[in-house]
């Protein structure tokens, strides 16, 4: 006994210590569970670390360091990036900060730690841009946000400010593309058969504009030239382009002149190369639409990393810029929320007597023989023939039954893409086929039989959702087993095609898809169950209703909605075919007032910056008299929390008005805005015009801006804008009006004091 004493103690303390060493690495392994729970990530990879120190050889201590790694540095790039949408850049830091620190070469933190580098570098552009808005100087601040974007072409505050600015320009009579020339001012041309040299002369003299002749150019050729009021860069253009030339500037104070043939424009024309990664839209397609626009060499195009690039000159470039951001827009996006009720009412009645309906007669084998023979046949008796009656049964059945089938699916789809639903079976068909050896060979189809579902949304840009719907609801009938021995299937189907267009939110019910099964059979006994009244007790009979009716209803919401550039994006001015570049709109330039630069004194020609003069503009004297533009609010007295109520924007104007961008403010946490709606003081008189919203919920803006598409302007009091918001808490809150720049027709319009509107929500 001694040896075998000896033997087995140190298996025992063998498996003590390895009960003990499994207990510490659960202990460890839940120790470091709770602290990954609570956020501790450093703490708890540094106890996995520890354990894997102290247990080389435990799966569970190395499995856990592993996902323990992978879930910290899961975690905090979603935190660093929720920070950094947010605008919060320290946070942010400090979180890729502590993931590098576990893990220093991760290449998700490191492009993480890129892009906040650049979003930094966005938001001090954005605040140089304010500061030139703020300075009054909106093409240079336009300028800065276009060279941002190159950079960051998505970044929403940048975009919102251009689309701002751009809008702003447009109104103001500004220019929304770039500007190349330092002098802007309007200027009086009036020449007749002089030479070219003459008028690019005194073009030089009434704006500072330096011109430099290629050596082709003949200056003796002759110029004819009448215009008044003109931008310096379109008179250069007109003079150039009628005699056949054109232009390259040099630096904001010098023009190069050279003719305009295919040679002297590949010697002088500078090209730029421009690469477009596209987000949403295809390669392809990209390339066919700056092709038909632009008229430019085939692009380059890479599928693989929907890619395209351009080499073109400067101007050409700058417009494919600005019609890839306008064609690469994504996609709406709809979630379908479908419920599928089927109903079904089952009546099943069973009542009376059902008597034997049939007499079997047997004839039996005599004693001692298995089977019948022609000899005992013969001695055939009525102890040798057997009887056999059906019993009698006594038929009281009633079944009721109600059967509410219910789907409630939720999909999402993108716009003018289809999706499909099944629920139900896939049920195997089997077909065997033969040939002539006798080699039989089966083949197995399935066929779907449930509830299926497609549809295909189209979101507008009015937030309206057209949906093309296909339902089909199918269940199994019967079996049918063909002559040859294969199964197939008989399918009762119902199916409802239709095309609904419907608002966000709006919910549309689809029934009367109703399926009625009356069926009544009875058995009885002939002759005794057709009297009158006492056949009852001959018969039995049996009543079957089934009554189905399907019900659909669907409520689209929109996630995403479709693209609806402004005015001021969709509309882009690209000069003639031969000078294609982007420019601004000729309808929409007031030129500013300048001094006369006099006569020239070789010619005797006029060469004078001037102020625009339209016929209807009112004079200085009556702008004055009529005193300043007064703007005023109008809202009901009395709010209650969850009313839908209107406010009116009112403008009192005794100067010729063709327009007024403005910018409103209101508390978001006391109101939201359901519609914005143009008033009536623009449309006096029959007029048409342009309007356009952007509401911005977060910060709690509204931009608007209305401009009178005719050359007339409008005067009197009347509601210029009306708001549509629906009051969320009680308390106080405002609107407010930070932003209103009336347009004029000639002069000046000043504007009293903005007004500030204090509703009290109850």
């Amino acid at each position: 006994m001694k040896p075998f004493r000896f033997h087995r103690r140190p298996l025992s303390l063998m498996l003590v210590a390895l009960v003990l060493a499994g207990c510490a690495q659960q202990r460890i392994r839940d120790e470091t569970t709770s602290q990954l729970r609570e956020g501790h990530f450093e703490a708890a990879i540094a106890g996995l670390q520890d354990g894997v120190s102290q247990y080389p050889e435990s799966p569970t201590l190395r499995a856990g360091l592993t996902a323990a790694r992978s879930e910290a540095i899961a975690r905090l790039v979603a935190e660093a990036s929720q920070h950094r949408a947010l605008g919060q850049f320290d946070a942010a830091e400090k979180s890729i900060q502590r993931g590098l620190g576990l893990e220093p070469g991760n290449a998700r933190l490191l492009a993480l730690q890129r892009d906040l580098d650049l979003a930094r570098r966005q938001r001090g552009r954005l605040e140089e841009v304010n500061t030139l808005v703020a300075a009054g100087k909106k093409d240079k601040a336009l300028r800065a946000v276009e060279a941002a974007l190159r950079e960051s072409p998505r970044q929403a505050d940048l975009l919102a400010v251009q689309r701002r600015l751009e809008l702003e320009l447009r109104l103001d009579g500004g220019a929304a593309g770039q500007r190349s020339l330092a002098e802007n001012r309007p200027i009086s041309l009036d020449f007749r058969n002089a030479p070219l040299s003459t008028v690019l002369d005194a073009i030089t003299r009434g704006s500072g504009i330096n011109f430099i002749l290629d050596r082709d150019v003949r200056q003796d050729s002759r110029v004819t030239v009448f215009l008044r009021n003109a931008r310096v860069d379109d008179a250069i253009d007109l003079v150039t382009g009628a005699s056949q030339l054109a232009r390259r500037t040099m630096d904001p104070a010098t023009v190069l002149i050279y003719p305009n043939t295919p040679e002297k424009l590949r010697e002088h024309q500078e090209q730029v190369v421009r690469v477009f990664h596209l987000a949403n839209a295809e390669a392809k397609s990209t390339a066919a639409f700056l092709k038909a626009m632009l008229r430019i060499k085939d692009p380059f195009v890479d599928e693989r990393s929907n890619m395209i690039s351009i080499r073109d000159t400067p101007e050409i470039v700058a417009l494919a810029e600005r019609l890839v951001a306008l064609h690469d827009v994504g996609e709406a996006e709809v979630m379908l929320e479908v419920e599928i009720l089927e109903i079904k009412t089952s009546r099943l009645t069973e009542l009376g007597i059902n008597f034997p309906n049939s007499l079997t007669l047997t004839p039996l084998a005599a004693a001692g023989q298995t089977g019948l023979t022609l000899g005992s046949v013969r001695g055939i008796n009525e102890d040798r023939i057997g009887l056999s009656v059906a019993g009698l049964l006594i038929n009281l059945r009633r079944e009721v039954g109600d059967f509410n089938i219910l789907a409630n699916p939720r999909i999402r789809a993108k716009s003018r893409e289809k999706a499909h639903i099944l629920i139900g079976d896939r049920v195997p068909v089997i077909t065997s086929t033969s040939n002539a050896t006798g080699f039989v060979a089966e083949s197995v189809n399935y066929l779907d039989v449930g509830l299926k579902l497609d549809v295909e949304p189209v979101v507008s840009p009015d937030d309206e959702v057209t949906i093309k719907l296909g339902l089909e609801v199918s269940t199994l009938a019967k079996e049918v087993r063909t002559t040859g021995g294969s199964l197939a299937y008989q399918i009762g189907t119902r199916n409802a095609n239709t095309t609904l267009r419907l608002r966000d939110g709006e919910t549309q019910l689809l029934a009367g898809l109703i399926s009625n099964e009356d069926r009544s059979t009875s058995n009885r006994v002939p002759g005794l169950g057709d009297l009158p009244i006492a056949g009852r007790l001959f018969s039995s009979q049996k009543d079957d209703v089934q009554r189905t009716e399907l019900v659909l209803a669907i409520t689209p919401r929109i996630l995403r909605s479709a693209a609806r550039p402004d005015l001021a994006q969709a509309e882009l001015w690209v000069g003639t075919e031969l000078a294609t570049k982007l420019r601004t709109s000729p309808w929409a330039r007031v030129p500013e007032a300048g001094n006369d630069s006099g006569k020239d004194a070789g010619t005797g020609k006029t060469a004078v910056p001037m102020a625009d003069a339209e016929p209807n503009a009112a004079p200085p004297a009556a702008a004055a008299m009529a005193g300043p533009a007064r703007v005023s609010w109008k809202a009901p007295s009395e709010i209650s929390v969850g009313d839908t109520f209107t406010v009116e924007l009112q403008l009192a104007s005794g100067v010729p008005l063709r327009g007024a961008p403005l910018e409103i403010a209101f508390s978001n946490k006391a109101f939201d805005v359901v519609e914005v709606s143009e008033g009536s003081f623009f449309k006096q008189d029959g007029g048409v015009t342009s309007f356009t919203h952007a509401v911005n919920p977060d910060t709690g803006r509204i931009g608007v801006a209305l401009l009178r598409s005719d050359t007339s302007g409008a005067t009197g009091q009347a509601a210029i804008l009306r708001l549509r918001l629906k009051a969320k808490t009680a308390g106080p809150a405002t609107v407010s009006l930070s932003s209103f720049k009336p347009i004029p027709l000639g002069g000046n319009a000043p504007v009293a004091d903005l007004p500030v509107l204090s509703l009290n929500v109850k």
